[in-house]
């Protein structure tokens, strides 16, 4: 796959949660092997979140 691509797919949350899964299940790989995934999941979660939350709001403010 071309770097362009694979630096592209960090932005996906499947991309982490894979090697994430991988570690844990086929190494049994601790937290502290793992945390770096679990770090990206949860920025992307929480810029997600954010960003719905924004959307919500903005819809609840034009039915009102």
């Amino acid at each position: 796959m071309p770097e362009l691509v694979q630096t592209i797919m960090l932005a996906a949350p499947p991309a982490h949660f894979v090697k994430l899964a991988q570690a844990i299940l086929f190494r049994g790989a601790g937290l502290s092997v793992v945390w770096p995934q679990f770090a990206a999941l949860a920025v992307i979660g929480a810029v997600l979140f954010s960003l719905s939350l924004a959307r919500f709001r903005k819809t609840l403010a034009t039915m009102v």
